[in-house]
């Protein structure tokens, strides 16, 4: 008698819960991936080599669950700054990086929320002559580094597909000697902010 009690009442649940459209919440969410899918024209703004510098840059990414996004990052200077220590101001310090950045972001349906960034990747960087000057002698030569960026941001929907981000970070630079320059003068905060047109 009580094993068919148990059972009847087994098959209530069962059946009850069946019928039931509304999804129970769980530590792990509900099994379900969310994938979007963005594109990202930015501005970064910092001191390099003794002087500020402006990089432009872009991005584009995947987001998973509306928080966690992956993407790919390239940015380089267009700023023609003659850099600390050298003699000949025709010159200027020509600098890329690319690499690989993931972002999370706390609380994405409210207009305004935090998000915390990573970039990581290789950087270039050699001297070129500046726009202003026709003919010259540039110097042979050039370096690479790998660079790690770890920064935060507050992001703001301005729209259904349109992010606007306003960050800060700091540029860690890997051993690199270039000139009279090394990974200390490559290093340093950096100032940033980005659109993100996609589906989120």
């Amino acid at each position: 008698m009580k094993i068919k009690i148990v059972i009847l009442l087994c098959a209530i649940a069962i059946s009850a819960a069946a019928q039931t459209d509304k999804e129970t919440k769980t530590v792990f969410g509900n099994g379900k991936l969310h994938l979007g899918y963005f594109l990202s024209p930015s501005c970064h703004v910092g001191n390099i080599a003794g002087s500020t510098a402006v990089l432009p840059g872009l991005g584009a990414g995947v987001i998973f669950n509306e928080k966690i996004s992956l993407g790919l990052s390239y940015k380089f200077i267009i700023s023609e700054n003659t850099p600390v220590g050298e003699t000949n101001d025709k010159l200027y310090l020509d600098q890329q990086y690319a690499g690989i950045k993931g972002e999370y972001s706390f609380f994405p349906d409210k207009v305004v929320h935090p998000n915390i960034q990573l970039e990581a990747g290789i950087g270039h960087t050699e001297l070129d002559l500046k726009d202003a000057y026709e003919t010259g002698d540039v110097p042979q030569g050039d370096a690479s580094f790998a660079y790690f960026e770890p920064g935060a941001a507050l992001e703001i929907n301005l729209w259904k597909y349109l992010k606007l981000d306003v960050g800060v970070g700091y540029r860690f630079i890997g051993d690199v000697a270039f000139n009279n320059l090394t990974e200390n003068d490559f290093a340093g905060i950096s100032y940033s902010a980005a659109l993100k047109i996609g589906l989120f």
